[in-house]
């Protein structure tokens, strides 16, 4: 099996994910061929492509005291073909906020994965390490360009062992009329 990458592994560098979920792919495109590299590669690239699914996941954090946290938070999504399984995406670098999941604030992610088929739940959590780790969640939007859905989980509650039930992780539900479906 054949498990090319040829992405950054990099806070800093192109869409910031530390994780990346790989698919096999034939042999053929692994094996050089000094002709057609350059285009050996971009069908590589679109072989990947059509069997990952990228989504933009963005994340309220909620307006009220100490909402904030400066734990590492982590998300898990579950299709209706399958799950991402026990390699939970961690929310590491934010396209919109340097500092992260502050009270009031909308942050933005990039999460790439094999296909898992239309998205049914999600599990949400952090680690309870760092100063300032309750958090209030207020709502998770995930965008699928590629499967022409936005779903929008509402939460409205603590992630903190000190409030609400203590649990510092949750399973969402989309909320169905805030569910948008478009042309993929």
């Amino acid at each position: 099996y054949y498990f090319p990458c040829q992405r950054w592994l990099a806070v800093e560098e192109d869409d910031g994910q530390i994780v990346r979920e790989l698919v096999p792919v034939d042999e053929a495109f692994v094996k050089k061929d000094t002709e057609n590299d350059g285009q050996c590669l971009a069908t590589l690239g679109l072989e990947q492509k059509a069997k990952s699914t990228t989504y933009t996941v963005k994340v309220k954090t909620g307006d009220k005291k100490n909402a904030g946290t400066d734990a590492n938070v982590f998300i898990t999504l579950y299709g209706s073909k399958d799950d991402t399984g026990m390699v939970s995406f961690r929310l590491k670098a934010s396209k919109i906020n340097k500092n992260k999941f502050e009270r009031g604030k909308v942050d933005e992610f990039t999460v790439e994965s094999v296909d898992i088929g239309d998205l049914k739940k999600i599990k949400i959590g952090h680690d309870n390490t760092g100063n300032s780790t309750g958090w209030f969640l207020e709502w998770v939007e995930i965008d699928a360009p590629s499967l022409g859905q936005c779903l929008k989980f509402p939460c409205g509650r603590w992630l903190d062992k000190s409030e609400d039930d203590g649990a510092i992780e949750r399973i969402i539900f989309p909320a169905e009329l805030q569910t948008t479906e478009y042309i993929p």
